[in-house]
């Protein structure tokens, strides 16, 4: 009841006779039994009942530290048209989306927005992200394509008209919380480039594009540096 916990029973029409099933009777019977209830208090927000409720307070998740992790992604030219070209042009125009696996789902929050344009259903979240090479927090979002190519994109817009990426850079995506990522291009022929492109084992789509994971320590470990904090996100 207070889990939305669902199940499903199927009874034959000649069964269902046999045994005098009557969905009314079933009904008064699971009304008239004894149930706890409850009624939480709004003086007290912190009072477990109110994350037995879906749209009252949502709680804040804590992300395990083997989820703390680094997708690595090679970078087409459809990644880095629009962060190349000059702005206000026509071929700075469009969304600016890095294209990720079919399989990352683990790897972002879930997806509970449901696009209101277009006929094609797609599903989003929204997340913080750093971009660690503008020095820039920013909110973007990220897609699934379920009634298309059935793949992620990332927002990515703070790159267009940057220059920062090229086809064939690396994106390295480190997941700091539920909700917070920090991003940076590692560029190709540098010794990080080497390194962390060892970790990019799996083909996405028939282009030659790579993705894989490692754990963000050893990220840092790799590039040298210190992914940010939390707390350096800001509210």
């Amino acid at each position: 009841m207070s889990q939305n916990v669902e199940s499903a029973v199927y009874l034959e029409p000649e069964l269902a006779s046999q045994l005098n099933f009557r969905w009314q009777e079933l009904l008064k019977c699971v009304r008239s039994q004894q149930w706890d209830i409850y009624q939480p208090s709004l003086r007290d927000p912190e009072s477990p009942a109110w994350s037995l409720l879906f749209d009252e307070q949502e709680p804040s998740l804590k992300v395990e530290d083997q989820q703390l992790m680094t997708m690595v992604v090679t970078l087409g030219h459809s990644d880095t048209a629009r962060i190349n070209a000059t702005p206000g042009t026509m071929a700075s125009r469009g969304s600016q989306y890095f294209w990720l696996s079919k399989d990352s789902y683990d790897f972002f929050p879930p997806l509970t927005i449901l696009n209101e344009r277009g006929r094609k259903p797609t599903y989003s979240c929204l997340i913080k992200l750093y971009y660690a090479d503008l020095d820039q927090v920013r909110e973007s979002r990220v897609t699934f394509e379920a009634g298309n190519n059935v793949d992620f994109r990332l927002g990515t817009g703070a790159y267009r008209g940057t220059g920062k990426a090229k086809p064939e850079d690396l994106a390295a995506i480190s997941r700091i919380s539920e909700d917070l990522y920090e991003i940076r291009i590692v560029a190709q022929g540098t010794r990080a480039y080497q390194a962390i492109g060892l970790h990019a084992t799996s083909f996405v789509g028939a282009r030659g594009k790579r993705i894989g994971y490692l754990t963000n320590e050893r990220f840092e470990q790799i590039v040298g540096i210190r992914l940010r904090a939390p707390a350096e996100f800001g509210d």
